[in-house]
């Protein structure tokens, strides 16, 4: 067998990890969302390393089953223990409330390696910072290298055990013949749903099959000395680079991560060469150094650390003064974990070894993911508390509350005396039916509301998000009036025929799907009417001469006039007033306002009309289109002169830019009688 890889290669592999996490932790902060290649980079590594580090040991008959796992999973759960407990503080200390049960819970799949199928089964999305981000997302990585540690000396050993001499034979054809399912399977799971296949741990095993690929060959590959820095200049290269080139949130783990992976395996070939212009001098810097014996706790705590920033100062991006910071307290806490927690426990000996620590390790991550999945049921028990009462609150006053407020014919209503709390989520039903986001390939999602025989009308409202927060009108309407409403809608995009602007160029593109999607529905379906919605904050491409308003109203109406047949009217809803375009300035200066006055939040908090009330365009669209009709419900969100963030004790806005749900329902009555008055 060959000999282990000599001091100089590993000091450079070392380095090489460190500077991929640590690219990782720069982009997160200064990269505006974009994904470095780091962390396929640090799979790779754990490959190579891991499977190296095996097969020496089985073959020369020094693997201990039980010391090997004990002090593994020992070494990597020391340390992210100690990030999970500060991520639980910084959770009841700076983040939102209504976010504790969803942290809790990813608390607990993390402490048992499994955060990446949580985060698939919530569907959660790997994106940019912010307020609202999970800040244990990151924490998918840690997951799938943890259930690969799990299963490989497994692997390795019934390999050692069936072939004996030619077990790196063996290994290298299992392993060949698995990576490339994995890489066909990511390539092919990418593209019908991206973000189940950057969490997948089969879609991700490619990444550390090359680097176990490369561990079992190396000792074949002899490139010319010359040629050797030349390759790991070439790699180093490339690890930079990829996050200035990808985006590796929409492209990976496909194709386009072998640019990092091949990246970080031609610095592992070209690594150990004795030529004075390699990039060992580089990788062998204090500084890099430094970062590399602190990378793993410092891409730990960065970013619960950058969350917990964001959520405090409710800023909705990261500026430098934020990157700065929360840059320097990560190191100082990655300083101090790797100090205090991760050379100690590197350390132990005599008697916590073998079967202790192999028994000792599980059970201590057991009774973490169990005492936090009982908090966790317990903030659900209080938050479905909170639900049950605000809902019966809202049962008990129906038809007096929210909109119905403003209805000067409900002035003697019954009201509560105090502010109903449906802060928590008075859920739209069917509302996820409904909705396409960011699957691929793209989605025309159409759900059914009210009966689906025996209906006397059938719309189709179709729209982006703020057609989306009327779920609960519709649904209301069309229980009230017995008729068929289908809804359709996907973010960011409404029916239109020009293309959207201020939007990523692929965003644009899967619009353009959808909508040929919708196209086809419509020309196949029969409906009474089309009920359209958008949101104001959304601009078109426009001609030379044309105003922003005017590019939206004439795209609108070139849509509506694609449809088969005329004489089906078009109602074309005005959007909601917008109290304030940025969900983290609403929380810090509106949702503040109301918290501290309650139901005087109707005057205290209140703004000019002309302020949040928007032109969207679709007033002038009704008056370019045939058969078009436009229902303005604005009276029902605001006075003569101002507009107010509560209105018939109930919350208007989840965010500043959507609607509550709960409100949306107190819309039901008047929405219906407009449509219904053009049905006639």
């Amino acid at each position: 067998m060959p000999e282990p890889p000599r001091p100089q290669r590993i000091a450079e592999i070392h380095g090489l990890r460190g500077l991929a996490l640590a690219l990782v932790v720069i982009f997160h902060l200064f990269g505006n969302g974009r994904v470095s290649g780091g962390v396929d980079v640090f799979l790779a590594l754990t490959g190579f390393l891991v499977t190296r580090s095996l097969v020496r040991r089985v073959t020369s008959s020094d693997l201990r089953v039980a010391e090997h796992y004990g002090r593994t999973f020992l070494r990597l759960s020391a340390p992210m223990l100690v990030v999970l407990a500060g991520t639980a503080v910084l959770m009841v200390v700076v983040m939102p409330r209504s976010t504790w049960a969803s942290t809790l819970r990813e608390i607990a799949a993390s402490a048992t390696y499994v955060l990446n199928w949580e985060m698939i089964r919530n569907q959660l999305a790997y994106g940019a910072a912010g307020p609202s981000a999970s800040p244990l997302q990151h924490f998918w990585s840690l997951s799938v290298q943890g259930q690969f540690l799990l299963v490989w000396p497994v692997v390795v050993l019934v390999a050692w055990r069936l072939a004996r001499a030619r077990v790196q034979l063996v290994l290298t054809l299992a392993v060949a013949v698995a990576t490339i399912a994995s890489f066909v399977f990511a390539w092919r799971l990418g593209a019908a749903d991206q973000q189940v296949a950057y969490f997948h741990t089969w879609a991700r095993f490619w990444e550390l099959g090359l680097g176990a690929l490369l561990a079992l060959g190396l000792d074949r590959l002899r490139p010319p000395g010359p040629a050797r820095p030349v390759l790991a200049w070439l790699g180093l290269l490339l690890v930079a680079s990829s996050g200035l080139v990808l985006d590796g949130a929409a492209l990976f783990p496909g194709p386009w991560a072998l640019w990092p992976v091949g990246g970080a395996l031609l610095v592992v070939i070209g690594s150990g060469s004795a030529v004075p212009w390699g990039p060992q001098r580089l990788l062998g810097l204090r500084p890099l150094r430094f970062v590399a014996d602190i990378s793993f706790p410092l891409y730990l705590w960065h970013w619960p650390l950058l969350i917990a920033w964001l959520s405090w100062t409710y800023a909705t991006r990261t500026t430098l003064l934020a990157a700065v910071v929360v840059l320097s307290a990560s190191v100082v806490m990655a300083w101090l974990t790797h100090r205090f927690v991760e050379r100690p426990v590197a350390r132990i000996g005599a008697p916590f070894t073998g079967m202790v620590r192999l028994v000792t390790v599980p059970l201590v991550l057991g009774v973490v993911a169990g005492g936090t999945l009982a908090v966790t049921a317990e903030v659900e028990r209080q938050d479905a508390a909170r639900k049950a009462a605000a809902v019966e609150a809202a049962e008990r006053y129906a038809g007096c509350i929210g909109a119905a407020a403003l209805d000067p014919a409900l002035a003697e209503c019954e009201r509560p005396a105090d502010l109903i709390d449906a802060s928590l989520g008075y859920q739209a039903p069917d509302g996820s039916a409904c909705w396409s986001n960011k699957e691929r390939p793209v989605a025309l999602k159409v759900c059914t509301l009210g009966p689906k025989t025996g209906y006397t009308r059938r719309l189709l409202a179709v729209g982006d998000s703020h057609n989306h927060q009327l779920v609960p009108a519709y649904r209301a309407i069309a229980e009230r009036r017995g008729w068929r409403i289908d809804v359709a809608g996907r973010a960011g995009c409404h029916w239109n025929a020009r293309d959207r602007v201020g939007t990523p160029a692929a965003s644009v593109e899967l619009c353009d799907r959808w909508k040929e999607e919708l196209a086809a529905y419509i020309a196949e379906e029969e409906v009474d009417a089309y009920v359209v919605v958008h949101s104001s904050l959304v601009n078109v491409k426009a001609s030379r001469g044309e105003s922003e308003i005017e590019a939206l109203s004439r795209g609108m109406a070139d849509a509506w006039a694609t449809r088969p047949d005329p004489s089906v009217p078009v109602i074309a809803v005005q959007d909601s007033p917008i109290f304030e375009p940025s969900g983290a300035l609403f929380a810090r200066v509106v949702q503040a306002c109301i918290d501290d006055h309650g139901l005087a939040a109707a005057v205290e908090c209140a703004r000019s009309r002309d302020e949040v009330v928007r032109d969207d365009g679709s007033l002038a669209a009704t008056r370019l289109a045939t058969n078009a009709h436009h229902v303005d419900l604005t009276s029902y969100f605001c006075g003569e002169k101002r507009c107010s963030p509560v209105v018939g004790n109930l919350e208007v806005y989840l965010d500043g830019v959507h609607v509550s749900p709960l409100y949306a329902e107190t819309l039901a009555p008047y929405l219906g009688e407009r449509i219904a008055k053009i049905l006639r």
